[in-house]
């Protein structure tokens, strides 16, 4: 039987078998963070949908409408805040990194009250967060090119967010007008914020980068798209040559909902929406 430690100040402590689940070994699964107000998860179906085809990427096996009958009776039971729900592979008698077969899901699930849409207003079934000065600055981290059948998913595996977030605390220590960044990737397409997706305008019409090749197709992201709040949204590559033209941009996350930035790299945007 193998024996378990974590070296912590300065000396060696037993500790359990955390090392053996394939979560923390490998960042073998996916996750999805779900807003709730008023009893109710935001956008249920599509977070349904986004955890249903996560599960058949990952070939693994799950009752997932029993799932989120569990996942609504959270949100019943705390009225409003938010539930972060993280799906894995169990741990296996098979080592290293492959598997051999679908197995049932391991599903963790953290629920976190919070009176998070005090002063929010709701379009659609959407929150839009309130009008007021907020900057975004592009950053200098880039997102990898993924393989094709992993575009899109949110992976617990997320090693790119954590640098691209920590660049975003850095610059935000030196200005906090400063709310988000923009993140490009390794092909200099800028494809989303640190903490969601963006959408931005040009002219009269609005527009979201493509999620071809890096980033998260987000649930509000699908949920904006589908609700027409910003007319009929085109997906378009965002390069540098754009930055200057945009007079309008706007994030979107499951949880927050639509954001309106104010600012990009220190230039006033003459459209603000909320």
């Amino acid at each position: 039987m193998p024996n378990f430690y974590q070296y912590l100040d300065h000396a060696l402590v037993v500790t359990d078998d955390r090392m053996d689940e394939r979560a923390f070994a490998f960042g073998d699964g996916f996750f999805s963070t779900i807003g709730v107000h008023q009893g109710e998860i935001l956008f249920a179906e599509l977070h349904r949908d986004r955890i249903t085809h996560g599960l058949s990427i990952f070939k693994l096996n799950l009752e997932t409408d029993e799932m989120m009958t569990a996942l609504s009776q959270l949100a019943d039971h705390m009225t409003e805040g938010m539930i972060k729900i993280i799906i894995t592979r169990p741990k296996q008698s098979v080592r290293g990194y492959g598997f051999l077969a679908a197995q049932p899901a391991q599903v963790f699930i953290k629920v976190m009250p919070s009176a998070i849409y005090q002063g929010v207003s709701f379009v659609k079934g959407i929150p839009i967060q309130p009008t007021m000065a907020r900057q975004m600055v592009c950053l200098t981290h880039k997102l990898s090119h993924r393989p094709p059948h992993l575009v899109g998913m949110k992976l617990i595996g997320s090693i790119e967010q954590v640098f691209g977030h920590a660049e975003l605390l850095h610059r935000q220590r030196a200005d906090d007008s400063i709310l988000d960044g923009l993140v490009a990737n390794v092909h200099g397409e800028w494809i989303c914020a640190t903490m969601g997706n963006v959408f931005y305008r040009l002219g009269q019409d609005w527009y979201t980068p493509l999620v071809d090749k890096s980033g998260v197709l987000g649930v509000m992201r699908r949920a904006v798209i589908q609700s027409g709040l910003l007319g009929d949204v085109k997906e378009r590559v965002l390069t540098d040559a754009d930055l200057d033209l945009i007079d309008g941009l706007i994030t979107t996350n499951a949880v927050r909902g639509m954001t309106a930035m104010s600012m990009l790299n220190g230039r006033k945007l003459a459209h603000t929406f909320g």
